[in-house]
C-alpha cells in the first residue's frame, strides 16, 4: 500500500507536503480526486464507519456458551449436578467470577483423584523447598546425579545448612 498525501493526492506524505504553505493551492481528494482533502467527511468516497452490531458483542458471545440452549443438550447431562457450596467455590472466586462447569469424560474423572493427589504432593515439596536457601545451586547438585536417593540426600543436606 502507497502513502498518499491527504491535501495533494501524490504519493509522500501528508506531513511533507510542498503545497501546504501554499495560499492559492487547490486541495485534491485521494478518495474520488474532487477539489477537496481526503479527509473530507462529505466525500463520496469517504470510507464510511461500520457500527458493532450490538448481539455479537464479546459479553453476548459468552453467555451464549455458559448458557447452552435445550436443543442442543445430550440426555447424558441430564443426570449431573453441579456440586452445591456457599458464596465461594474452590478457586476463592465468588460464582460470578467462576468459569462455566463443564462436565468432563469418564475416563478424566477416574484421573481426578489422582491430580489431587499430585497436587497435595506438589504443595508439599513447595514447603520442603521453602526451607532450602539456595534452590538454583541445589538443583544444579541435583541434575549431576541420576540416583533418586542421592538426590534427597543433596536436598536434605542443603535444608540442614552443610
Amino acid at each position: 500500500m502507497t502513502v498518499k498525501c491527504v491535501l495533494c493526492a501524490e504519493e509522500h506524505d501528508s506531513r511533507t507536503c510542498p503545497n501546504k504553505r501554499n495560499p492559492e493551492f487547490t486541495p485534491k481528494c485521494a478518495n474520488c480526486g474532487g477539489p477537496h482533502t481526503a479527509s473530507y467527511r462529505g466525500c463520496p468516497n469517504f470510507p464510511k464507519i461500520k457500527k458493532v452490531s450490538t448481539e455479537k458483542t464479546f459479553a453476548s458471545v459468552l453467555k451464549e456458551r455458559k448458557q447452552p440452549s435445550t436443543a442442543t443438550m445430550k440426555p447424558l447431562n441430564q443426570g449431573i449436578q453441579p456440586p452445591t457450596s456457599s458464596g465461594t467455590t474452590d478457586t476463592g472466586l465468588p460464582h460470578s467470577q467462576e468459569l462455566a462447569t463443564i462436565p468432563l469424560p469418564a475416563e478424566f474423572q477416574i484421573n481426578k483423584e489422582e491430580l489431587a493427589d499430585l497436587f497435595r504432593l506438589l504443595k508439599q515439596i513447595q514447603l520442603i523447598m521453602a526451607k532450602v536457601p539456595n534452590v538454583k545451586q541445589t538443583l544444579t547438585e541435583m541434575e549431576k546425579t541420576e540416583d533418586p536417593y542421592n538426590k534427597l540426600f543433596i536436598l536434605s543436606e542443603e535444608m540442614n545448612g552443610t
